[in-house]
């Protein structure tokens, strides 16, 4: 058949046309089959990059990320969730704000939920709200996981009002929701919010897990709430989680910390499996718990013995605590080597406690040595080394480290002040409190309780009951600890008067005394002989205000007796006190046989201190001297004797100088000070002038 030439081209265009219609599926089925592929890619390398970063090679998942021809949302979640894991979160943000500008990546609510990890784990709340605003902008704060992540965000930089906010406007909340709003509130000490957030969560249907569990029975622990804490111990039985570990261990911590001692024990005893935080738990229990400190040892070496289970921080930093309590120096020793073998030497809770002990036993070179090889110090550590040298009496380096604190930039605490305005009063160094007075106004801590009650300490025993009663007058609100160290001052000055009618004041005023409020009364009543208003207050503290006396209000009742010259009625009341008796009623006792020349009351009084195991120079002297006014030398004679064979040695009396700026401190006999021997040179050339004189 013959084509004519006038339709060839329409022909050429319809067969172009055809050629196009053919060729564009196929153009079509190439791309997306391209596109399936590099999905298919992507995919696997994500796998890939997952299973680096969980084997912790975070190298070279980035190095993996960085090569990758094409990245989705899920590989930009993967190196992200990398690097939060890995505390770097700054990077995380960095490589947020690189995605945010790729054209071919949305974000999701995956991602977000990641960056906003990294704005709480950084406290970077600029970057945290801007993501919030992105969210909201781009609806994905509809999302019940981005919701969650800003509450926990939020709570992670502080802003505890701006979770609420989120949480009350989210449209869905699910169990993680509920549990992560009242972690927020116990974390910030909103314990009954977050008890009642937690009713709320039941009433709303969602089922409490076993994060949820915790959290709620640390806020009965915060309000000492253990009714409501048995009441939730009832819903874990009945909901099957009484056998899950972590909600078994915040029960019996629960019953421990609010006085139920047995229950939180009898609870321990019954898990099937226990881990360093079950162990851990008890032994802080017992540490907390005055005169129990023995089973918090037997409760760690139970542990070390019947288990695999190996301490951790918390553990041996309670563990060293209990170590100064008891002063047992050789455990705390051997403590210290397993921390090195266990790698845990660099942890600060640790190295704190360890310094504390030495300080507490006495070991106060190896407390420095510890100090000065710290890689990094906080302000507990240096509070500690002060407060360590300040309490054994050592003023000079307690100050000389106040100022390397000072040149290291730490800001003093309370305690670190504390500590040196104490050991000013006990070394009478009244210009030396002064300063640390002026660094505490200057620091704006004047009105700090502890800081106030140190104060008024200090002027007192360095002699100036005037400046500690201005320190008092000029406190904002009174307490029972500042009015307790001015009754005590006043006592002490012998201003019982004064000590007496403020302590009546205390108690118009509505102020509940505590025991050592009484001993300072009972000290006036003592030193301004009035004895029927010493039994007065005696009696009260029983009486009124339900308080068992310790041997301290014993002691101050039989001084009281002494001074009276009562001394059958003094001896009576030691003999049926129904606490330990030590050393110091028998002494006063002893000594005031002395002065009344009783031989026999105060032979007795001597050997119930010599029984007592106490190598007292006290008594065998004051025993010696009772003999020789009476002129008994024979058994004068033979108590020096005993005394001589038995090692006792009277110790020798001292006193302190401060020569500009430094404290020198001198015994009788003493060799310890650097220029020794040129003070006992002029000493001789003073006796050879009075000799010469003479």
């Amino acid at each position: 058949m013959n084509l004519t030439v006038r339709n060839g081209g329409r022909i050429r265009r319809f067969c172009a046309a055809s050629i196009s219609f053919l060729e564009k599926p196929v153009e079509k089925f190439v791309q997306h089959e391209a596109r399936i592929s590099n999905q298919v890619a992507t995919s696997d390398a994500n796998t890939q990059l997952q299973i680096l970063i969980n084997s912790g090679n975070l190298r070279a998942a980035r190095q993996m990320f960085d090569k990758m021809p094409h990245r989705d949302v899920s590989s930009w979640t993967t190196i992200m969730q990398g690097y939060v894991a890995a505390a770097n979160s700054d990077e995380a943000l960095i490589l947020f704000s690189a995605m945010r500008v790729d054209p071919n990546v949305s974000a999701d609510s995956f991602v977000l939920c990641a960056a906003l990890k990294a704005c709480g784990q950084s406290s970077n709340a600029a970057y945290g709200e801007c993501i919030h605003a992105f969210a909201e902008k781009t609806f994905l704060l509809r999302s019940v996981f981005v919701g969650s992540a800003l509450v926990n965000m939020y709570k992670c930089i502080g802003k505890i009002e701006l979770s609420c906010r989120v949480f009350s406007e989210m449209p869905y909340k699910n169990t993680v929701t509920w549990t992560t709003f009242i972690t927020v509130l116990v974390h910030a000490g909103r314990y009954k919010e977050g008890l009642m957030y937690f009713s709320e969560m039941s009433r709303w249907g969602h089922l409490s897990d076993d994060y949820a569990f915790p959290t709620a029975l640390k806020a009965c622990v915060g309000l000492r709430q253990v009714r409501y804490g048995k009441e939730i111990h009832t819903h874990v039985i009945v909901k099957g989680f009484g056998a899950i570990l972590c909600v078994a261990n915040a029960l019996a911590t629960m019953y421990t910390e609010c006085g139920e001692m047995q229950d939180g024990l009898r609870l321990f005893e019954s898990m099937s499996e226990r881990d360093v935080f079950s162990w851990t738990s008890l032994i802080v229990a017992y540490s907390r718990i005055m005169g129990q400190e023995e089973k918090a040892v037997n409760t760690f070496l139970q542990m070390r013995n019947s288990s695999q289970v190996h301490p951790n921080e918390q553990t041996f930093a309670t563990m060293f605590a209990v170590c100064a309590s008891l002063s047992r120096l050789v455990l705390g020793e051997q403590l210290h080597g397993n921390v090195f073998s266990l790698g845990l030497g660099d942890t600060l809770s640790v190295s704190n406690s360890m310094m504390k002990m030495y300080s507490a036993c006495g070991k106060l070179d190896s407390a420095s040595v510890l100090f000065r090889g710290m890689r990094c110090r906080d302000i507990i550590s240096w509070s500690t080394i002060i407060g360590g040298y300040s309490q054994a009496g050592f003023v000079e380096e307690g100050f000389k480290y106040f100022s390397w604190m000072r040149q290291a930039g730490p800001k003093p605490t309370d305690f670190a002040l504390a500590s040196l305005l104490s050991v000013s009063g006990n070394m009478a160094v009244l210009e030396q409190g002064r300063q640390v007075h002026g660094l505490a106004i200057y620091l704006g801590l004047e009105q700090n309780p502890t800081i106030r009650s140190a104060l008024i300490n200090m002027y007192s025993k360095c002699g100036s009951i005037i400046e500690a009663s201005k320190v008092f007058e000029e406190i904002d609100r009174a307490d029972i600890v500042s009015l307790t160290a001015m009754i005590n001052g006043y006592a002490e000055h012998g201003k019982c008067k004064e000590a007496i009618d403020l302590f009546e004041k205390s108690l118009e005023l509505g102020f509940r005394p505590d025991d050592v409020t009484f001993i300072s009364v009972l000290t006036a009543c003592a030193h301004s002989g009035q004895l029927d208003l010493g039994f007065h207050y005696f009696n009260m503290m029983q009486d009124k205000y339900s308080m068992r006396p310790a041997k301290e209000h014993y002691g101050c009742m039989v001084d009281l007796l002494c001074r009276a010259g009562r001394l059958s009625e003094a001896e009576k009341m030691i003999n049926e006190m129904p606490c330990k008796k030590d050393d110091v009623v028998w002494t006063t006792l002893l000594r005031a046989c002395t002065a009344k020349r009783d031989v026999e009351r105060g032979g007795r009084a001597a050997e119930r201190i010599v029984e007592l195991g106490l190598t007292s120079a006290t008594a065998y002297v004051t025993l010696a001297n009772i003999y020789s006014s009476r002129g008994k030398w024979k058994e004068a004679a033979d108590v020096r004797k005993s005394m001589k064979s038995k090692g006792v040695i009277k110790e020798p009396g001292w006193s302190s100088i401060l020569i500009n700026g430094q404290i020198s401190a001198f015994a009788s006999g003493g060799q310890s000070h650097p220029q020794c021997e040129d003070i006992y040179s002029i000493l001789e050339l003073v006796v050879h002038g009075a000799d010469a004189r003479s």
